[in-house]
């Protein structure tokens, strides 16, 4: 991350779909910032109108962010024409960070809302499960969280959320994305419907399917409710 420039930063605003994306954040949601190495859990949210004619500023929204021993403040300011975005470090563990505040282009929102997960006895964990284990009805986490002896199960993920806390891992690799039912291009037949996980996710925009009921053999398309 690099400090800073608050003169620029107001000066160009921000984009409209951060703006959209920090003021949809809720408490207990799992974020990533500027594509940072850090995965933020966010433990607070404070939304402060400013009624003081002297101040250029509207309102603020103040996120409470926390990795671990680190913990940073994401601020988003309203002003009359424009948002800024920052980052302030309250505690961190490398001294290097220590009173910085840092400029915000990019938040990630990271879905948890799964309907199945896996978990192992004596854990406060869930992971999302693998694909093809769970093809094979075997529960595995996607991350291959390497926990040997431990047993999984898959669960409906309401029946441990939000007691327990979602993989990191799982949350920030794996990228699932609803898929809206595939039918047969030629005889209309619901095929799937369902969840797909991985990084690479985005870019599917069809599945070679052979239908049972024609026996079309070809590719469907398929969207995506990103």
């Amino acid at each position: 991350m690099g400090a800073t420039d608050a003169t620029a930063t107001a000066d160009a605003g921000l984009d409209s779909a951060l703006v959209e994306t920090i003021q949809h954040i809720e408490e207990g949601d799992v974020l990533v910032v500027n594509g940072d190495s850090r995965t933020w859990d966010v433990t607070d949210i404070v939304d402060r109108s400013i009624e003081d004619p002297n101040d250029a500023r509207e309102s603020k929204r103040v996120c409470r962010l926390s990795c671990g021993a680190s913990v940073f403040g994401l601020e988003l300011v309203a002003y009359p024409d424009r948002y800024t975005a920052s980052l302030h470090v309250l505690a961190t563990e490398d001294w290097t960070e220590d009173g910085q505040v840092f400029e915000v282009h990019d938040v990630e929102i990271l879905t948890q809302d799964v309907p199945w997960v896996v978990v192992t006895g004596g854990a406060d964990r869930y992971h999302f499960p693998d694909p093809e284990a769970a093809a094979f009805g075997e529960a595995q986490p996607a991350c291959g969280c390497d926990n040997p002896g431990a047993s999984y199960r898959i669960v409906r993920s309401n029946t441990v959320r939000p007691t327990y806390s979602g993989c990191k891992d799982c949350l920030r690799y794996e990228k699932p994305v609803a898929l809206e039912s595939v039918r047969c291009p030629s005889c209309s037949k619901a095929i799937c419907h369902g969840i797909l996980q991985g990084g690479a996710v985005g870019a599917v925009d069809g599945l070679s399917i052979t239908c049972p009921g024609c026996d079309f053999d070809g590719v469907a398309d398929v969207v995506l409710d990103h």
